[in-house]
């Protein structure tokens, strides 16, 4: 008879465990859809305030840019790797994407600066990464 209480038991707290553990992954949300605009600029001048200068030297030394928009608030871009960022780096551009807290998930970047006088709208599209590898 205490064997079968013993089990019981665990099976329950199992149960619950299981339960306690799917609750954080069903609340999982998409983010909100925007359209941003600002400029991309390193993290450690936006963060402390300080002057950005567009300098091979100091973009060397950056660790990562963000998107700032103009009222001072910046954005992690994770999805963008450092390079593309870095062509990117203190020029006006228009982000498309998901918003999740101060994460930008980018879905589209058209650089403002660059858009004179070319033939491509955007000079970073998600989907067009996708076609070419589909493509393959």
């Amino acid at each position: 008879m205490k064997s079968i209480t013993r089990s019981g038991s665990k099976v329950l707290w199992l149960a619950i465990f299981c339960l306690f553990m799917a609750l954080p992954a069903s609340q999982v949300s998409a983010g909100e859809k925007v359209k941003m605009e600002g400029t991309i600029k390193g993290i450690k001048c936006t963060h402390y305030k300080v002057e950005c200068v567009d300098s091979d030297k100091f973009i060397a030394m950056e660790p990562d840019f963000v998107l700032v928009v103009p009222n001072g608030e910046y954005y992690f871009m994770p999805n963008l790797s450092r390079s593309v960022k870095i062509r990117h780096a203190y020029r006006e551009v228009i982000v498309h994407g998901d918003l999740k807290g101060q994460e930008l998930w980018v879905d589209k970047m058209d650089d403002l600066e660059g858009m004179k006088g070319r033939k491509t709208p955007s000079s970073w599209d998600w989907s067009r990464e996708d076609e070419f590898w589909e493509s393959r």
